[in-house]
């Protein structure tokens, strides 16, 4: 039985997609590296983080301050980021299950609240912050430890390719959702242990998990 849920904030949540891609391409100047063109979108959300920073020529030992720069920015747009509704029900039933919710992302816990309180969504238990870009399990892992979680009683929801392997890591079960950052056919190749199409199949999944 799954007693916790770890969601990942965006693209699972909200539909930032397109807003993340324009804030990197906004910074290709000041750290060097070419921009994403938007006819490549669908090509760019089929290749990892890891591809796409190779192929635009983003040094690693920039990413850090990248993802500073960048939710720094993100802070601006809260107020307009659109939330999925669907899975904003979905949470809301989570809740209603006495299920505990934790939201993790590499955005600050501001952004993060002000989004939260703007759309009448506080149903999380808390916030945690992934502050390694490529180092997801780290954060999950250290969460477990301190709050003397159950692995096979948590589970994690996101849609990128790098929550896969963060999951598989961390020796815990992942929901891959498909609307979010990556494409389902990049999903795929990671093996999530379940991959949904909308929102609604997440309850089927976390009620069947013995």
């Amino acid at each position: 039985m799954i007693k916790t849920v770890i969601c990942d904030f965006d693209g699972t949540i909200v539909n930032s997609a397109q807003l993340v891609y324009d804030l990197f391409n906004s910074f290709s100047d000041k750290y060097s590296y070419k921009k994403m063109p938007p006819e490549k979108m669908d090509y760019i959300r089929s290749i990892t983080f890891r591809q796409r920073f190779k192929e635009y020529d983003v040094s690693f030992f920039k990413v850090p301050s990248l993802v500073m720069d960048v939710v720094k920015e993100y802070k601006k747009s809260v107020p307009y980021l659109q939330v999925n509704n669907e899975m904003k029900e979905v949470l809301r039933e989570l809740r209603n299950q006495e299920i505990k919710l934790v939201l993790i992302s590499a955005n600050s816990r501001e952004n993060i609240e002000k989004f939260l309180r703007l759309n009448d969504m506080e149903y999380f238990d808390e916030i945690i912050r992934s502050k390694r870009f490529f180092g997801r399990n780290l954060t999950i892992n250290s969460y477990i430890k301190s709050h003397n979680l159950k692995r096979a009683e948590t589970i994690l929801i996101g849609d990128e390719h790098r929550d896969i392997v963060a999951s598989k890591k961390s020796n815990i079960k992942v929901v891959s959702v498909t609307w979010g950052y990556d494409l389902e056919e990049l999903l795929i190749t990671g093996s999530p242990d379940y991959l949904v199409k909308c929102p609604n199949e997440i309850l089927n999944v976390i009620d069947g998990v013995t």
